[in-house]
């Protein structure tokens, strides 16, 4: 297995933070044992990112979510006294803060372009697998400014700082690229990630295009717009 394949497995892998623990849509669980708090909070939060999916958070009734999770509204406020309490728990479950440490200390080693590749390709695989999951990130940080800004500063800006690095790398090794030595690496940086954003806001948030069908295909497809691929 070469190396980027490795990394993508790996990046796959750490997929098994997210909460999978999920009721069918408009249906309570059926009663079951005793569950412990850890356990109740986990099927709070799963109930949360599904019903959150479909009508944002000013859409969702604590009534509806308790009906969801199988459990008393008493019990929700108990665990999540807020909703920036539900929505802090439910970015943490999701696991960012392992998934960026990993690729900061993964494909920072990697040659540039095959790391930008891998970053892109772990972006669009999610979203094609877990667009419910965008949906609600998407709804949590903008319903919350200062989460919003708290999401930034913890994920966002070390990714963007990884890709600037790349994008440095790439345009101080490949002599083809030097047309475009005078262009700011952050600045191609913010143009590749949002190129990824497009496809997160007009598949998942709005839902007004298909979400990509071959990740790693649309993903190679962005990098060689930045990084064309060398001539053989």
């Amino acid at each position: 297995m070469s190396k980027y394949l490795l990394i993508s497995a790996r990046l796959r892998s750490s997929e098994t933070a997210i909460v999978t623990t999920k009721t069918r849509a408009g249906k309570s669980p059926r009663p079951g044992p005793r569950l412990k708090a850890r356990d109740r909070r986990s099927q709070i939060v799963a109930a949360a990112l599904e019903v959150v999916a479909e009508h944002g958070f000013h859409g969702t009734s604590t009534r509806e979510l308790a009906r969801r999770a199988g459990v008393s509204e008493a019990l929700v406020f108990r665990h999540f006294p807020t909703k920036e309490d539900l929505i802090r728990a439910i970015l943490a479950d999701v696991g960012f803060e392992e998934r960026i440490q990993f690729m900061e200390s993964h494909l920072v080693h990697m040659p540039p372009r095959q790391a930008l590749q891998a970053i892109a390709e772990h972006l669009l695989t999610n979203l094609r697998e877990r667009p419910d999951l965008f949906r609600v990130v998407f709804f949590g940080i903008m319903e919350t400014p200062h989460l919003a800004r708290e999401f930034y500063q913890k994920f966002l800006s070390r990714l963007l700082a990884l890709e600037t690095r790349l994008f440095e790398r790439a345009f101080a090794e490949r002599k083809d690229l030097l047309p475009a030595a005078g262009v700011d690496p952050a600045i191609v940086a913010r143009s590749f990630h949002g190129s990824l954003m497009f496809y997160n806001l007009a598949g998942a948030i709005v839902r007004v295009e298909p979400l990509p069908s071959n990740p790693r295909a649309t993903a190679e497809a962005i990098v060689n717009i930045y990084l064309p691929e060398v001539a053989k």
